[in-house]
């Protein structure tokens, strides 16, 4: 029989009562609150945690979930969770084990001074990001950091422009924290945007790897130790693409070989993959790396999306290094 243990709040170890099934305005969510402020979420399957998070994080921030920043305003603990009994457990793939999810503020009132601290809403945001008013969105973002959740939560939708503006944003808004040497605040928005690439997250995180690359590529040598994660990242195949968008732009700026090992036997693979965008980029990515690899002469002429003036355009491949 596993271990169990009757459930306390992982933030004040007060004993907690059992989560409850409660009708809310974004749906049927299990859960409950503890005197010291903590709300806990639980998922009672450990199937669905993705799902539970972001109800965790509708329940905290009604008003939208890119106002919750993980280690900034707020802290997440989680603990494997028998729901049917009530029980904290240790051992995994008990018939009963799911996941009880926590998540407090770091500060009473924390969210108070940063609204007053607020010069522009998202709606006004939005507007300067469809304007490609990059100069305001940088000096904007030093005072609201919401502004680092707004890009990840506008940059998902590969079919709206606005998602690719959201991502060359990034780039901008990294320069400016590296201007004042606030690098700890773009460290944070990369361990977010890995964490929405984790089967916790419920892989989410469709253009992370874009984003991150642009945090990257702003100051490479700041972020040496993310570029073999960020590479790393390519073995889902949901991340494959924004993966290798990310890392051929990186290449403008690095000598790739000097951090991650990309192996022939690989690009040989990439390079007859089922899906067109893949061969494409991954036959870009070969000429950069300039490896002794002959790659099909053929996929010059495959059609990659890139992002152009505001519109997204399909061109060939031949056409499309100097967009990326």
């Amino acid at each position: 029989m596993p271990k169990k243990e009757v459930p306390t709040c992982l933030f004040c170890s007060r004993v907690i009562a059992p989560p409850e099934e409660k009708i809310t305005d974004f749906g049927e969510i299990i859960y409950g609150e503890c005197e010291c402020g903590a709300i806990y979420v639980c998922e009672p399957t450990g199937h669905n945690q993705g799902e539970a998070l972001v109800n965790a994080f509708f329940l905290v921030s009604p008003e939208g979930i890119e106002n919750v920043e993980l280690g900034v305003n707020f802290e997440i603990r989680e603990r494997d969770y028998d729901y049917k009994n009530h029980k904290y457990v240790y051992i995994k793939n008990w018939l009963y084990s799911g996941r009880l999810f926590f998540i407090k503020a770091l500060t009473a009132g924390l969210n108070i001074p940063m609204k007053e601290k607020t010069k522009i809403n998202k709606k006004d945001f939005i507007s300067l990001l469809q304007k490609d008013d990059f100069e305001t969105i940088q000096k904007e973002s030093l005072q609201n950091k919401n502004i680092l959740s707004w890009l990840i939560s506008l940059s998902y939708d590969k079919e709206d422009p606005l998602s690719w503006k959201a991502i060359d944003a990034m780039g901008y808004v990294a320069k400016a924290y590296i201007e004042i040497q606030d690098v700890e605040t773009l460290r944070n928005t990369i361990r977010k945007l890995l964490w929405s690439m984790t089967d916790e997250s419920g892989g989410i995180g469709w253009r992370s790897a874009e984003l991150i690359g642009e945090i990257i590529y702003a100051e490479p040598s700041l972020f040496e130790d993310i570029i073999p994660i960020l590479w790393s990242q390519r073995e889902e195949e949901s991340f494959l693409e924004s993966v290798l968008r990310s890392i051929i732009k990186l290449s403008k700026k690095i000598n790739l070989s000097e951090y991650i090992k990309i192996d022939e036997e690989e690009l040989k693979k990439l390079l007859t993959d089922k899906n067109e965008t893949i061969r494409a980029l991954s036959f870009i990515l070969t000429n950069k790396l300039k490896v002794n690899l002959q790659a099909p002469e053929e996929l010059k002429n495959a059609v990659l999306s890139i992002y152009d003036g505001g519109n997204i355009i399909k061109i060939k491949t031949s056409e499309a290094e100097k967009f990326l």
